[in-house]
């Protein structure tokens, strides 16, 4: 008898722990983890170990608990919720690598710095990454500013990949014909809607610029673009361009070199580029910025209309004593 009873209390004391063990584990798979407003949290590919300091689990010890004692994996990425879940819920989400994506604003901007920088507000990859990544002569054509949806964990290689994606999309089959019907690669459209776009701020402008400048090309002139001396002195300050200017020695000084410079001398806005592709068809040869600040310009076929315009440009500066 006295073995049975021995038994019968191991027998309950097992259920019992069996049952506490139990509880905990019910607890644990419902506990509710998170805010009463929506909350994310990121997890980044450096943040997988739990030995490391910046282990994710600190942030959701719950979810932590339940993928370990589950012996699931982790997946780097944002995760999203509206207020409280159960901590099985999110540790589910992270295991299976259900992230949220991002809403990335890739910009038109002069440097890719700029670029860089606001991509990496919103992904993993830090700018520096992203710089060395983008600032590729193969690459920096290709980027076409808008708003993409990435995944947060995204390193400097993944968005680089994503643009080139996003750019063979954008160069779709009747924006490549319209660019070989002008006997212009996609790159060389890119280069020169770079050149208008810094030529005039005024969209509406923009294809009898672009018109002028293939007229230009054309007729194997010289473009004499005033942004790509700017480009090549390293200073877009620069209001009144000198003679000197037009020598500086730079693949990118169109005063110099015949044809298109060697690559973009910004990143343009798409609309720049289809304002190229979609360039007025005109006999205009000269343009100058016109002296009564509306940002417009004054085009002209003749040089000596040109030089009318131009001196009215340059009085003007005088006037407001702009010598550079």
């Amino acid at each position: 008898m006295k073995w049975k009873a021995f038994f019968g209390m191991i027998a309950v004391i097992g259920c019992v722990a069996s049952g506490l063990w139990g509880w905990e584990k019910w607890t644990l798979w419902h506990a509710p983890v998170g805010p009463d407003e929506t909350w994310c949290i990121q997890i980044g590919p450096d943040e997988l170990d739990p030995d490391s300091e910046a282990y994710w689990g600190t942030q959701l010890p719950e979810a932590a608990q339940i993928i370990a004692w589950r012996g699931w994996s982790v997946r780097a990425g944002r995760y999203c919720e509206s207020g409280p879940v159960p901590a099985h819920v999110i540790a589910r989400r992270i295991a299976t690598g259900e992230r949220d994506e991002m809403p990335v604003i890739v910009p038109a901007k002069r440097h890719i710095e700029e670029i860089a920088g606001a991509i990496a507000r919103r992904v993993w990859a830090d700018s520096a990454a992203l710089v060395h990544a983008l600032d590729v002569d193969s690459l920096l054509w290709r980027i076409i500013p808008n708003t993409y949806r990435m995944y947060w964990e995204s390193d400097a290689d993944d968005v680089a990949a994503r643009l080139i994606l996003e750019s063979e999309k954008w160069w779709n089959r009747n924006r490549l014909t319209t660019a070989w019907d002008m006997k212009l690669t996609a790159r060389e459209v890119v280069t020169l809607a770079s050149i208008v776009q810094e030529e005039t701020a005024r969209l509406d402008e923009a294809p009898r610029v672009a018109g002028l400048y293939l007229n230009r090309l054309k007729k194997g002139m010289l473009l004499q673009a005033d942004p790509t001396l700017k480009f090549a002195l390293g200073d877009w300050g620069i209001q009144r361009l000198l003679d000197k200017d037009k020598r500086v020695n730079s693949p990118y000084n169109t005063y110099l070199n015949p044809g298109l410079p060697p690559g973009p001398i910004r990143i343009p806005e798409p609309s720049y580029i289809d304002a190229v592709l979609n360039a007025e068809k005109h006999s205009y040869l000269y343009m100058c910025a016109k002296p009564d600040g509306s940002g417009k310009h004054a085009f002209a076929v003749r040089y000596a209309d040109h030089l009318r315009n131009a001196r009215a440009w340059q009085n003007m500066l005088n006037r407001e004593q702009i010598y550079r």
